[in-house]
């Protein structure tokens, strides 16, 4: 695969048409010609992602200043096959219609700094790991079904509290029913009459209480379905899908087939609407009939409890007081059911949930494998000079800061604490200790007082658990460079030294095209001869690569196969001259731009031989 062919529309390359082959290719120039400019411009219409946030956002501006009003067509040859890529600066992506594989594509200033941060050096290798996509993909959906998952499991605790808060009062109500006993027993024993009348009085007690409990369950689900309604608004609330959607070109419409399904959708969600009106409807109807029946209920107890205290006063306050608290007693042994159900519930929805963190964390291992394996290639080609380490979920900076976050306000030292939790305790051991507040295990591994470790769970309780849950704690990669008898990080390295790192691992790619700016920066004539130049010879003979440079060794040594030369009239870039290096008007452009003119070019050469000893 390789860049067959770039064209430019508008701006300061307007009118560029050019051809690479495959094989090394290097633009020359002077300063201010369009080199980068050039370069961003592929990235920009490829949608080839830097490798750190900032690069990402200079070369975003940059491509979009130099095109102007125009568009970038790129095409990509493969295999027999064309593939036209075409992308203008009001385009969100690049667009194509055949699926294609951006190159890989390094500025100046990423290949002086993506060693620098974390997050550029794992990137740096996730470009060697192939189907890392694959990984992002599901570790975002098993995320996703964890954080839905605590949401629920933090539904259902707070429920079964609820419960738990209110069956606890059954034995109060026994004790108050027990007091009231000797009273009713009494008038019981009064007259057959008064007798008569308690006995259908306890019937209709009895009714209404049966009724009492149905008209609960009937509220649960009315909550409960109305609570599921409002987190499916999208779905089943919302107006429908609009008509403009319908719109169609007058000649051929594109998206027959597809219509078609929108108006199936749009009648789903039509039907789906309807029979959530007709649910609610029912519902309320069922409702409504259980306060019909316990009207006319009360108002046949309403009127024994009358005829009772006739015949013995405040005998029909007691019969009311009876009836109340035997209604609230029913009710709550009915609640003892429904909490039964919701603790097998939670504990069902905790193993589930268990499921999908071993999932997540396999996703994850998987990739950590892979990025290994990687590095372990890395390491034999480029060794000993050059050595890669990874470290398993060695960055916690966004666990630690979620951690942080949560812990704001609570009065407790919380970024301190955030450091301790974040490198002692993972994520999942977190939410596991906090959910079943495990203070001993806080005490004993972070070594601080109980009162302290049951401060840190009730603020962490109050947290988004599900976010906590599937916080990402990253690998961390080094990179090193055998400087003396010992290994250096590049963090401690000059920008030199990290340039003599980054690029013997990026021409390891051996079917990535390969886009690199001025990889000459900051790195001597000697490592450019010595090392760069035998892995440009190797590699261009693998894949496409395209180098912009001020050196003359780099298209020289490297024998390129083909040198663009792009001018400038100060308004405009241009190709000045194009061809293969061996080419006149190219040796002539290299002599006279890279080397000084060819009079510098033997003053040094007649230099070198007299001081050839």
């Amino acid at each position: 695969m390789h860049i067959e062919r770039i064209q430019i529309e508008d701006g300061f390359l307007d009118g560029l048409n050019l051809k690479l082959v495959s094989g090394l290719n290097v633009i020359i120039g002077a300063r201010g010609t369009g080199k980068t400019s050039l370069i961003e411009l592929i990235r920009y219409c490829l949608g080839s992602a830097n490798l750190t946030p900032a690069a990402a956002k200079n070369s975003l501006e940059h491509a979009r200043a130099v095109l102007g009003a125009g568009q970038t067509v790129v095409t990509i040859a493969h295999e027999a096959q064309q593939t036209v890529v075409s992308r203008s600066a009001q385009d969100r992506a690049p667009r194509s219609a055949t699926p294609f594989q951006p190159p890989l594509i390094l500025s100046q200033t990423e290949i002086e700094t993506v060693g620098l941060e974390p997050e550029g050096r794992l990137r740096m290798i996730d470009e060697f790991v192939r189907g890392r996509g694959r990984f992002d993909i599901d570790e975002a959906a098993a995320a996703a079904e964890v954080r839905s998952q605590t949401e629920d499991i933090d539904s259902l605790r707070k429920e079964i509290s609820d419960l738990q808060q209110q069956i606890v009062t059954i034995s109060e109500i026994d004790q108050q029913l027990l007091i009231l006993r000797p009273q009713e027993e009494a008038l019981s024993k009064l007259s057959s009459q008064s007798a008569e009348k308690k006995k259908r009085l306890d019937a209709l007690v009895s009714r209404t209480t049966d009724l009492s409990v149905l008209a609960t369950y009937v509220d649960r689900f009315q909550k409960g379905f109305k609570q599921w309604c409002a987190s499916s608004d999208r779905l089943l609330q919302s107006t429908p899908l609009p008509d403009r959607w319908s719109s169609s070109p007058s000649v051929q419409d594109p998206l027959a087939a597809v219509r078609s399904k929108v108006d199936q959708l749009r009648s789903v969600l039509q039907r789906a609407q309807s029979l959530a009106g007709e649910i609610t409807a029912m519902s309320e109807a069922a409702a409504e009939s259980y306060v019909t029946q316990r009207v006319a209920l009360d108002d046949q107890t309403r009127t024994l409890r009358k005829e009772v205290d006739e015949i013995q006063k405040g005998a029909g306050a007691i019969a009311r007081q009876a009836q109340s608290l035997r209604e609230q007693k029913a009710r709550l042994i009915a609640l003892k059911g429904v909490l039964s159900d919701t603790e097998q519930r939670l504990k069902t929805l905790i193993g589930e949930r268990n499921v999908s963190l071993d999932r997540l964390e396999e996703i994850r291992t998987a990739r950590f494998n892979s990025r290994r394996k990687a590095i372990t290639t890395l390491n034999t080609a480029l060794a000993p000079r050059i050595r890669t380490v990874i470290e398993r979920a060695g960055q916690q900076e966004q666990y630690v800061g979620a951690i942080s976050a949560a812990l704001r306000g609570s009065g407790l030292r919380y970024n301190d604490l955030a450091e301790m939790i974040g490198s002692q305790i993972s994520p999942r051991e977190l939410i596991d200790a906090v959910e079943s507040s495990d203070v001993d295990l806080l005490v004993e591994v972070l070594r601080i007082s109980k009162d302290r470790a049951i401060r840190v769970i009730n603020a962490l309780r109050e947290a988004n658990l599900g976010e906590l849950a599937t916080c990402s704690v990253e690998d961390k990669v080094d990179l090193q460079l055998l400087d003396g008898g010992d290994y250096k990080s590049i963090q401690k390295l000059s920008t030199g030294q990290r340039c003599t790192v980054i690029l013997p691992i990026i021409l390891e790619h051996k079917d990535r095209i390969l886009i690199v700016d001025q990889p000459e920066d900051h790195i001597d004539n000697a490592f450019i001869a010595d090392t760069l130049i035998p892995a440009l010879r190797r590699s261009s003979a693998q894949k496409q690569m395209v180098l912009s440079t001020h050196n003359a060794n780099i298209p020289v040594l490297g024998e390129a196969q083909k040198v663009v030369h792009l001018g400038s009239d100060g308004r405009r870039g241009f190709v000045a001259t194009e061809g293969k290096l061996e080419s006149p008007a190219v040796v002539q452009a290299i002599t006279t731009l890279m080397e000084g003119g060819a009079e510098a070019f033997r003053k040094r050469a007649a230099f070198y031989k007299a001081h050839q000893s």
